[in-house]
């Protein structure tokens, strides 16, 4: 049983070192946080977490927090690899969150049901 356990010690040292070589850490990195609104008028933005309108992202993988405003809005997304994922629907009204992924592109936010409450930007 004694040589099992130095097995295991042995095995554990071992991963540990890989660990080390190859930089490996168990820190994980935050996703970026987006805040989409939509209404109460006719309405759409989509700020980062300084408050500014976004206007170019980097590709990865962002959180949009969505506060929906009207129920005679909802809140979609088109892009690359996003075909009109709408967050908030129609008659909702609140705050939903949804970690989406980015590829590179230009992007749309928009209201399906008032087509010219939109706003744009890109991934690079």
């Amino acid at each position: 049983m004694r040589s099992a356990g130095l097995v295991v010690l042995a095995s554990a040292a071992a991963l540990v070192a890989v660990g080390i070589a190859t930089g490996a850490s168990a820190t994980t990195v935050a996703v970026p946080k987006l805040q989409g609104t939509i209404g109460p008028g006719y309405t759409i933005s989509l700020k980062d977490a300084h408050g500014k309108k976004v206007k170019t992202l980097k590709h990865g993988k962002y959180t949009f927090i969505v506060r929906d405003k009207a129920s005679i809005h909802n809140f979609t997304l088109n892009g690359p690899g996003i075909k009109n994922k709408t967050i908030t629907g129609t008659s909702f009204v609140g705050t939903k969150t949804v970690t989406l992924t980015l590829k590179k592109g230009a992007y749309r936010l928009y209201c399906t049901v008032h087509p010219t409450v939109t706003g744009t930007f890109k991934v690079t």
